[in-house]
C-alpha cells in the first residue's frame, strides 16, 4: 500500500504541471446529471424516472471518470446486472439468472440502433472487441424487451449511442494504455466531422494482454491462460443536404481471439484457442416526414465467424485424442427494420414496424485437426487432416411485426401509459413457431419528484443457427462414428419464453435520484448447453455437446435500489444494492450466480483550473450459489453449504490535465488484491482467479 500512496501523491502534483482541459466537462444541471435522458425503455426521448422500464445509464463522462470501456465493467457496477467468466468468454448475469457455456445469448447489444450481436451464437460483445470510448450515452434495461426488439432481448438490453459534433467542425481523441499485468496495451481513437454536406465518424480500439501466469483451483496445479486480443472499428457517413438527408452508411467491424480459459482443467494448453470476428455494413434512413410523421429503417448484413483450436497437450495437439481439434463456422445475416412513428404531441406518440430476419451458414462447418509445434518464440503448424462432420447448413428466419402506443394523460402530476406488442413469426429446420410479446408500463408521477411504475413484460428467444445445427451435427457426429448413442436421444428445441412483472418506486429532485425496485420473473422452456456421452465404434468415448430446453420453469424474485447525489457539478456520490434470487420449480438453486451485489462510487473533480478528477469504486459480491457436491472442499469459505462467501474489490481512477488537450490517467485495479476464485461449471479444480492489483497507464489527447 505504501507503493500506491507514494504513486498518488505524485499524480496529485502532477496536475501543478498543466492547465486543465473543461471540455468534457457538460454543464448540466444536478437533476440532468442524476437522471438522464434515455431512449432504450420506449424509443422514446425521456427521462429514467419517465421510462416503462428499470434502468441504468452512463453518459461519455461517467464511462471516462470511472475509467471503464467495457460493458463487462459497466455491468459490474450496474444494480441487477454482473458478470461472469466461462471457457475463456465473458458471459452476463441478470436478476439472478444467465445463459449456460459461453454464449451470451440472452441479452441484446445494439449500437446507434442496430443490433450487434454475433449471427452464429447471438452472442453479444462484451470485451474490447467493442470499447466505449466512442460512446456518448451506454443504456442498461434490465428485463424483457422483446416487445419492441424481437428475439435475443430475453434478460436484458444494452443501447449504445455514439458520440456526435453539435457544430460543423472537427474532433480527434484518442487514449494509450499501458498495463503491466499481462504487458497489456490499449489503443483507442475517435474521429468525428461535421460538414454541411455530411457527418463521418471512425472510430478504432485495439486491445492486448498476455498471460498473466494465475492459477486454476485450489491447488494451484493448473494454469489459467486469459490472453486476448482484440480490434474494433465502426465507420459512418451521414449525408445532411436535402436529397440524402437522413441516409447514413456505415460499417462495424469487430474481433476477439482468447484463451478457452478453464475448459481444460488440469492440463490446459496455450493452443487452445477462440476467434469471434464480425462485419457488419448497413445503411440506415432516419428522417422527419412530414410535422407528426417520422421513419426509422435499416438493412444491414452481418457476416459472423466463430473459430477454434483446441487440444490436451501443451506443445502438440493430438491428432487421435480428442474427435476434433477445431472447428470454423461461417455465418451470414441479412436483417430489415422499417418503423414509423406518428407524434399526437409531444407527450403522445404510436409506433408501428416490420422486422425481416434470415440467417444460414454460409457453407457445411469445418472440422478440423492439426498439429502445432511451440518453440520459445515461434509458432508453427503441420496440417493433418481435414473433414466436414456436418454436411448440411442451417437456416432461420423470422419476420415480425410490432406496436407501441404511449400517452401522459392529466392524472396528478401525469399518469404515463406504455403499451405495445410484437409478433414473431419462425421459420427453420426444426419447425415453426408463432409468439406474441406484449409489454405494458404505467409509470404515475405522485408530485413532480415521486413517482411509482408499475409493468409487465414477455420475451422470446427462439433456438437459433448455433442450436439448430449443433443438434444437428451431435445427430451426425453419433450415425457417422458408428457409436452406441441414439440419435433419438437429442431432442427438438423450440423456443424459450420470459415473463416479468415489476414494480417501481422513484425520487428525484435536486441532485438527488433514488429509486427502489422489485420483480418476479419466470422463464419456461429454458434453452441451455449439455453433453451427450456415448462410445464410438473404436472404443473412444465421446462427449457431444449439443442444445436442451431446460425441464420446469425458472424462477427468480428480488429488488434492486439505486441511489445517487450530486453535491454540485464537482462532487457526485452513487451506490447500488441488488439481491436476487434464482429457483428451478421453487426448490433447487440455480447456481453459478451470486444472489447479493452492492455497489458504491465517490468522484471528485477539483474545482479551479486545474479539474484533477478522482473516482474511487467499491464492489462486493455476496452469496455465491454453487453445487454442494462440486464445492465441497474444506479450502472454500462459505455461508452455508451451497453459498461461498463473497469478496470485495477496490478501484480508483485518476484524470490529470497537463496542457489544454493532454491530459494523463492512471487507473488501480484491484487494490486491496484481493484472492478471490469464481466458481467455474467443470468444477473445484477449475475455479477462475480474480485478476490481482493492477495498474493503468493512459495517455490521453483530445484536439
Amino acid at each position: 500500500m505504501k507503493g500506491i500512496i507514494v504513486i498518488f501523491n505524485l499524480l496529485c502534483a502532477t496536475v501543478l504541471l498543466g492547465q486543465a482541459d473543461t471540455s468534457n466537462i457538460e454543464a448540466l444541471s444536478l437533476q440532468d446529471l442524476v437522471n438522464l435522458n434515455i431512449t432504450v425503455a420506449s424509443k422514446t426521448s425521456e427521462k429514467i424516472s419517465d421510462a416503462p422500464g428499470v434502468i441504468t445509464a452512463y453518459d461519455a463522462n461517467d464511462v471516462e471518470r470511472y475509467g471503464y470501456y467495457t460493458i463487462k465493467d459497466l455491468s459490474n457496477i450496474t444494480s441487477g446486472y454482473s458478470s461472469f467468466s466461462a471457457f475463456g468468454e465473458t458471459n452476463l448475469e441478470t436478476r439472478g439468472k444467465k445463459a449456460g457455456s459461453w454464449n451470451v445469448s440472452k441479452h441484446l447489444l445494439l449500437v446507434d440502433g442496430i443490433p450487434v450481436n454475433h449471427a452464429r451464437a447471438n452472442s453479444a460483445p462484451l470485451e474490447y472487441q467493442i470499447p466505449l470510448f466512442f460512446a456518448d450515452k451506454v443504456e442498461f434495461l434490465k428485463g424483457p424487451g422483446s416487445a419492441l426488439y424481437g428475439n435475443s432481448a430475453f434478460y436484458g438490453v444494452m443501447n449504445v449511442t455514439s458520440k456526435s459534433l453539435d457544430t460543423y467542425g472537427t474532433s480527434v481523441e484518442s487514449k494509450f494504455t499501458y498495463i503491466p499485468i499481462g504487458d497489456s496495451r490499449r489503443f483507442l481513437v475517435n474521429f468525428l466531422s461535421s460538414k454541411e454536406k455530411g457527418d463521418a465518424r471512425l472510430s478504432f480500439g485495439y486491445f492486448s494482454k498476455g498471460f498473466t501466469g494465475d492459477s486454476l483451483g485450489l491447488n494451484n496445479s493448473s494454469f489459467h491462460f486469459n490472453n486476448d486480443n482484440s480490434f474494433f472499428f465502426n465507420s459512418s457517413y451521414g449525408f445532411n443536404e436535402d436529397g440524402l438527408k437522413g441516409l447514413k452508411l456505415g460499417v462495424i467491424y469487430m474481433s476477439r481471439n482468447s484463451h478457452g480459459g478453464e475448459f481444460w482443467g488440469a492440463t490446459p494448453s496455450p493452443v487452445n484457442q477462440t476467434t469471434w470476428e464480425q462485419f457488419i455494413p448497413y445503411i440506415k434512413y432516419d428522417r422527419k416526414l412530414k410535422k407528426e410523421w417520422s421513419l426509422k429503417s435499416y438493412v444491414k448484413y452481418n457476416g459472423s465467424r466463430e473459430q477454434n483450436t483446441y487440444g490436451n497437450s501443451w506443445n502438440t495437439l493430438q491428432v487421435n485424442s480428442v474427435p476434433f481439434t477445431g472447428f470454423n463456422y461461417l455465418v451470414g445475416n441479412f436483417e430489415s427494420l422499417g418503423e414509423l412513428k406518428y407524434d399526437f404531441s409531444e407527450k403522445s406518440n404510436f409506433i408501428i414496424g416490420v422486422n425481416l430476419d434470415t440467417r444460414k451458414e454460409e457453407s457445411s462447418p469445418e472440422s478440423y485437426g492439426w498439429q502445432i509445434i511451440i518453440p520459445d518464440t515461434v509458432r508453427s503448424t503441420n496440417f493433418q487432416y481435414m473433414f466436414n462432420n456436418y454436411d448440411g447448413t442451417v437456416r432461420v428466419n423470422i419476420a415480425s411485426a410490432y406496436s407501441q402506443y404511449r400517452n401522459e394523460f392529466d392524472v396528478l402530476s401525469g399518469l404515463i401509459l406504455t403499451a405495445g406488442a410484437r409478433v414473431d413469426q419462425g421459420f427453420s429446420s426444426v419447425g415453426n413457431y408463432i409468439q406474441f410479446s406484449p409489454r405494458v408500463g404505467f409509470v404515475q408521477k405522485l408530485t413532480d419528484y415521486l413517482s411509482v411504475k408499475a409493468l409487465y413484460g414477455q420475451a422470446l428467444r427462439a433456438p437459433g443457427v448455433k442450436e439448430i445445427g449443433l443438434n444437428a451435427e451431435t445427430i451426425s457426429d453419433i450415425e457417422d462414428n458408428g457409436g452406441n448413442g441414439n440419435p433419438d436421444d437429442i431432442p427438438e428445441v423450440f423456443a424459450e419464453v420470459s415473463r416479468t412483472t415489476e414494480g417501481a418506486v422513484s425520487y428525484n429532485k435536486g441532485g438527488i435520484s433514488v429509486s427502489l425496485a422489485g420483480f418476479l420473473n419466470s422463464t419456461e422452456n429454458a434453452l441451455d448447453g449439455a453433453q451427450y456421452n456415448y462410445n464410438a465404434a473404436n472404443g473412444d468415448n465421446i462427449s457431444a455437446n449439443y442444445f436442451i430446453n431446460a425441464n420446469g420453469i425458472i424462477n427468480s424474485r428480488g429488488f434492486e435500489f439505486d441511489a445517487q447525489y450530486a453535491f454540485n457539478q464537482n462532487f457526485r456520490l452513487m451506490f447500488n444494492h441488488a439481491y436476487a434470487k434464482a429457483y428451478l420449480s421453487d426448490t433447487v438453486d440455480f447456481v453459478d450466480v451470486p444472489t447479493q451485489k452492492t455497489n458504491a462510487a465517490l468522484t471528485y473533480v477539483l474545482p479551479g483550473n486545474f479539474n484533477l478528477s478522482t473516482t474511487v469504486v467499491f464492489r462486493n459480491v455476496a452469496g455465491f450459489v454453487v453445487d454442494e457436491i462440486e464445492y465441497s472442499s474444506p479450502q472454500l469459505e462459505k455461508i452455508e453449504p451451497n453459498i461461498l462467501k463473497g469478496y470485495n474489490l477496490l478501484d480508483a481512477n485518476f484524470l490529470i490535465p497537463l496542457t489544454q488537450g493532454l491530459s494523463f490517467e492512471f487507473q488501480i485495479r484491484n487494490i486491496l488484491n484481493t484472492k478471490w476464485k469464481q466458481p467455474s461449471l467443470l468444477g473445484v479444480n477449475s475455479m477462475i482467479p480474480i485478476e490481482g492489483r493492477n495498474f493503468l497507464i493512459t495517455v490521453a489527447r483530445k484536439f
